[in-house]
C-alpha cells in the first residue's frame, strides 16, 4: 500500500539544494528573530537608562535650586551681621566721645 519513490542522481540534487535552501532559510530566521529580540531587550534597557538619567537631571536641578536659595540665605544673614557690626562699631565711637566729654567735663569742673 505504501508507494516508494526512487529518484535520479540530478533529482537527488534539486531535492538537496532544496533542502539545504530550507535550511539556511531556517537558521536565517532563526538569527533574525534574535535579532529582533536584542533590539527589543536594548530599547528597554535604552528607555530605562533615559527615565533614571532624566530623573537625576530633576534630583541635580533641585539641588542647584536649594543651594541658590541657601546661598541668598547666608548672603542675606551675612549682610543683616554687616549692619549690625557697623552699628555696634558707632555705638562704641559715640559711647567714647561721650566718656571722654563727660571726664573732660568733671575735670574742668
Amino acid at each position: 500500500m505504501d508507494t516508494n519513490f526512487c529518484f535520479t542522481i540530478p533529482q537527488s540534487k534539486v531535492i538537496a539544494k532544496y533542502i539545504v535552501k530550507g535550511q539556511f532559510a531556517d537558521s536565517l530566521e532563526v538569527k533574525y528573530e534574535q535579532t529582533i529580540t536584542d533590539y527589543k531587550i536594548r530599547s528597554i534597557k535604552s528607555d530605562g537608562i533615559q527615565q533614571r538619567l532624566e530623573s537625576k537631571i530633576t534630583n541635580q536641578d533641585l539641588i542647584i535650586n536649594n543651594n541658590e536659595q541657601s546661598i541668598l540665605i547666608l548672603n542675606e544673614q551675612l549682610n543683616d551681621r554687616d549692619k549690625r557690626l557697623k552699628r555696634a562699631k558707632w555705638h562704641k565711637i559715640i559711647l567714647g566721645v561721650a566718656s571722654l566729654a563727660s571726664s573732660a567735663a568733671i575735670i574742668l569742673k
